[in-house]
């Protein structure tokens, strides 16, 4: 299965993606020093606290050559929320080679390819790879959430909404 969208993803960024439940890539960079060049690692990302089945997943990927918030990161996906069990998606891609990386979401609820606003706030959500941003008073970095991967990684996204 195949998606080809347009979305906003979390504060600043505007994304195009190209999706598949599992897909592989080519991550773009070098591998890390001591490892072989040809080398890759999938990660599983398991979001949790999703508070309906309507809509879409966003997913945006980050490097140090792409630091979050970057507009386009590195890779993009989408994932449809009817692939849920419960209030939790579980997706699995593959072919990253060993970086230094983070990843970030946006739960697209009405597919509109853009981050609804309220006042001041998003009213849709939002999560981050192994790290939950529980405060208001600064936005959250790359550093915040990055990893090294250098062999296959399960993330674990907690989502937030307001």
């Amino acid at each position: 299965m195949r998606y080809v969208l347009t979305c906003t993803v979390f504060l600043f960024f505007c994304v195009a993606a190209a999706v598949g439940q599992s897909t592989a890539l080519t991550a773009g960079s070098a591998a890390a020093p001591g490892t072989a060049a040809n080398e890759t690692y999938s990660i599983t990302i398991t979001v949790r606290n999703i508070r309906n089945n309507k809509g879409v997943i966003r997913f945006k990927f980050y490097d140090d050559n792409t630091r979050f918030p970057h507009d386009t990161g590195f890779l993009r996906t989408v994932v449809p929320k009817t692939e849920m069990k419960g209030d939790s998606i579980t997706v699995t891609y593959h072919g990253f080679t060993s970086k230094n990386m983070a990843i970030a979401l946006q739960d697209d609820e009405n597919s509109d390819m853009k981050l609804d606003m309220g006042w001041f706030l998003p009213k849709e959500g939002h999560a981050f790879s192994d790290y939950y941003h529980a405060t208001m008073l600064r936005k959250p970095v790359y550093d915040d959430f990055d990893f090294v991967l250098t062999g296959d990684k399960k993330v674990e996204m907690k989502m937030r909404y307001y």
